[in-house]
């Protein structure tokens, strides 16, 4: 039984590093919803959201609404939760299943259905700080995104996103945040390497279990 709920969080995995466009996201996150957090998460040991919590409470001090990019079903706002109860969370995803799922555990204030790829009107732009552990993980959103995001932000806004080491160089990721410091449009950048997962080892080998937390504030 262990041997089958691994093969099928592995072959989850594989289909999520394989999505392309916005509704190849909304289909395949529809299905794969309900088995997130019981097979794809305890199985694996996903251990990054509360990486990412952590280096987000331990570097800022924030004093106003998170918007937890990416949102899935809630993973990082639990985390964030275990460190301050009182933490005031929004949170944004594709899926409209997976947000109904963090829905649920009442750990959001807001939760909002957006394509990051399109139009951002829709997303509140005063929060306090943004994190994100996954979207950019799976090569989902690139840098381009990750621009947009920034720049549609207000100043003051604190940073913690994680991205797959593999695709935080050859997506551009290492040069965007070296032009956005170099223009003075963030401050106080610093990069943390990170373990995805703990309990299968093999996905060292193919670069899914690295990740590079990045965490910085807009000026």
């Amino acid at each position: 039984m262990v041997d089958k709920k691994k093969d099928h969080a592995l072959e989850l995995l594989k289909g999520a590093y394989a999505l392309d466009t916005p509704d190849d996201n909304r289909v395949y996150y529809k299905g794969f919803a309900p088995y997130y957090d019981s097979v794809f998460v305890e199985t694996l040991g996903y251990v990054y959201p509360k990486a990412v919590a952590e280096i987000l409470t331990a570097k800022f001090q924030i004093e106003g609404v998170i918007c937890d990019i990416g949102c899935g079903t809630g993973l990082v706002a639990e985390e964030i939760k275990k460190i301050n109860e009182s933490a005031l969370v929004d949170g944004v995803d594709i899926s409209k299943e997976m947000i109904e799922i963090s829905r649920k555990k009442n750990l959001y204030r807001n939760l909002y259905e957006i394509d990051l790829k399109g139009s951002l009107i829709n997303l509140p732009k005063n929060y306090a700080a943004i994190v994100s552990a996954g979207t950019f993980t799976h090569g989902h959103l690139g840098s381009n995104v990750m621009e947009k995001l920034v720049k549609h932000l207000n100043s003051e806004t604190c940073v913690v996103v994680g991205i797959n080491f593999k695709h935080y160089i050859e997506k551009g990721f290492e040069i965007l945040f070296k032009n956005l410091t170099k223009e003075k449009i963030i401050t106080d950048f610093h990069e943390s390497e990170s373990k995805v997962y703990y309990k299968d080892e093999d996905l060292i080998e193919n670069n899914n279990n690295k990740a590079c937390i990045c965490s910085f504030k807009i000026i």
